[in-house]
């Protein structure tokens, strides 16, 4: 009886473990990051090339440029971020890219084919990728994208242009890279009123940068330019050409260029006054890796419409580590130190907390009138002619 009571306890417990490992895999199935129908890589990972906030109400599927299987990036579900891997078959070197975004119903679609959607976007977006560092920008795709109604956008010029909805740093709504033509973005019936950002990738800073057109004379002299346009039924279409809301823009010398070179133990972080968060580049780079360089661009004032003073003084610039944030580039927080528009300063950190850290300005030999030589803070030209 006593085996009879064992046997049945036994059999009872391996029927448990059956349903329930059963079930954790039916839950683990309907969980996993990878849809098993699509093959959509959905999981957020931690080494990551880009991440995306997706706000829409549909699951989307990215690739970097053009639909191709060898350019998939994975997938990001509606309403959800996620951190898209960092693929080095993808991402070998630094560079600009565009992510050219599909709903996952239209991707399934084509899926054997991928070719039949490259005229048909959900969206793009402009991207940077620098190699070595960590791009903590979050990008959104729009979830008033996807309408009946059409904006078509041709782009003759040699500049990338995002168009932004109300404001110049409103909601991205389109964006066409240079020399592209015939790209339509689909939106539902509404007023828009766009401004056009005219955006250009310097691979030297890895910074993405930005220029605005501007009115010249009027009521609105000064201001930003921009497109009403009102789609509906009555009018279910519009065009945007790039090339007349070129005139006048330029990509000018506006900020002072800091080069940190970290030899240190350890990944720094660079802040720009003595209680500031920790800087972050346009391309979303706010960590100096150990062994790697990092270049931060610090705007000086603004004096008019794309004018700049030539230098400004700074004070407080810092770098360090979470715990030993204290390294001031010049010495203590309180010197200020002119920095010219359009040049560019480098640091090199050494050390380690135990000895300490030691920061070490790029010098130059400089007589002076009485024949004494003394040493100042280098100031190297800035290379603006690959911009315009």
């Amino acid at each position: 009886m006593k085996k009879k009571r064992i046997l049945n306890l036994v059999m009872f417990w391996c029927l448990f473990i059956f349903i329930f490992s059963t079930i954790s895999c039916d839950m683990l199935s309907n969980g996993k990051a990878e849809d098993e129908e699509t093959g959509i890589d959905y999981e957020s990972y931690s080494d990551y090339a880009l991440i995306v906030k997706n706000n829409a109400q549909k699951n989307m599927v990215l690739f970097k440029g053009e639909p191709s299987a060898n350019q998939l990036l994975g997938g990001v579900r509606a309403g959800s971020t996620t951190k898209l891997k960092n693929n080095t078959s993808i991402f070998s070197e630094s560079t600009d890219y565009v992510v050219y975004v599909v709903t996952e119903e239209n991707y399934n679609a084509h899926k054997d084919n991928l070719s039949a959607l490259n005229n048909s976007p959900y969206c793009t977006f402009y991207a940077v990728y620098n190699k070595g560092m960590v791009n903590t920008n979050t990008y959104q795709i729009s979830n008033i994208l996807g309408g009946i109604y059409s904006i078509t956008i041709n782009n003759g010029t040699n500049y990338n242009v995002e168009l932004r909805n109300k404001s110049e740093s409103g909601e991205t709504i389109g964006f066409i890279l240079a020399n592209t033509y015939e790209q339509k973005i689909y939106l539902p019936a509404d007023k828009y009123v766009i401004f056009p950002v005219f955006r250009k990738y310097d691979k030297r800073s890895g910074e993405i940068l930005s220029a605005y057109p501007t009115y010249k004379s009027g009521d609105l002299a000064g201001e930003r330019k921009s497109f009403d346009i009102t789609l509906n039924e009555v009018r279910p279409a519009g065009q945007f050409n790039v090339k007349n809301w070129i005139d006048g823009v330029k990509f000018v010398p506006k900020a002072t260029y800091i080069r940190i070179k970290n030899s240190a133990d350890q990944d720094m972080q660079f802040f720009i006054s003595e209680n500031s968060s920790p800087y972050k580049t346009s391309a979303g780079i706010d960590c100096i890796n150990a062994g790697f360089s990092s270049i931060f661009a610090i705007n000086v004032e603004q004096v008019g419409d794309d004018k700049y003073f030539e230098s400004d003084d700074f004070a407080a610039f810092r770098v360090g580590t979470s715990r030993l944030p204290n390294n001031y580039l010049n010495g203590d927080k309180s010197t200020l130190v002119t920095y010219k528009a359009g040049y560019l300063y480098s640091y090199t950190v050494t050390g380690d907390p135990e000895i300490g850290y030691t920061v070490t300005p790029r010098t130059e030999e400089i007589k002076q009138e009485d024949g004494t030589i003394v040493k100042v803070l280098k100031a190297e030209p800035y290379d603006w002619s690959t911009l315009d």
